[in-house]
């Protein structure tokens, strides 16, 4: 878990940001957007969009760890939402195939990832439980704190990551991470399910 966690719920230290989850993501937002480069593999985190919140995709340089380009879209159905993550998967391919896609395949998820795969997009599905998504999120906490990773300095990025916060259950003492209510969270999952495949190579 991040060392801020561990510092305030293993040794009981008082920190004045308690709850945040994500500390000096600023330092780390230097990426530049980039058009796929040849002899470069990417991978693309996908958290698709439930009733009201945002599909987001989030595509990295599994190279250097950089993102090179994010979307979010909200309110288009299902058949576009689908041609546009296949579409983007195809733009950032080697050339002989797409992108690996790493998508939240919870609940409405599946049927996604069964067309994805149809149309040649090679998928790698993630059924979240909490404790799958605390590793997720832990590990992007993590990267940032050791600046493995640079992201696009884009402001619905910066606003979910300063929102995003924990609490721990009364009732089994696990940690949950989670948006406030009224805050979403899709780009940090569609970061967290990217980071998830890369490789700590810097």
């Amino acid at each position: 878990m991040p060392d801020r966690v561990i510092q305030q719920e293993i040794y009981a230290k008082f920190l004045e940001d308690t709850g945040v989850v994500f500390r000096n993501f600023m330092d780390i937002m230097d990426a530049t957007p980039q058009k796929p480069m040849i002899g470069h593999r990417y991978v693309i985190g996908v958290d698709l969009a439930k009733v009201e919140d945002f599909t987001v995709l989030a595509v990295y340089d599994s190279g250097n760890n950089h993102q090179v380009y994010q979307a979010r879209f909200n309110q288009i159905d299902w058949g576009m939402q689908k041609a546009r993550i296949a579409e983007t998967a195809r733009h950032y391919g080697d050339g002989t195939s797409p992108a690996q896609v790493v998508i939240d395949a919870t609940g409405l998820g599946d049927p996604i990832v069964d067309d994805l795969g149809r149309m040649g997009i090679p998928v790698d599905p993630i059924k979240f439980t909490n404790d799958q998504k605390r590793q997720l999120i832990e590990k992007l906490a993590n990267w940032i704190e050791l600046k493995r990773l640079h992201m696009l300095n884009i402001p619905d990025t910066v606003r979910e990551l300063s929102n995003f916060t924990y609490d721990i259950s009364e009732t089994t003492g696990r940690i949950m991470y989670n948006a406030p209510v009224g805050f979403n969270d899709d780009i940090v999952i569609a970061h967290a399910l990217a980071v998830w495949r890369l490789n700590a190579k810097i």
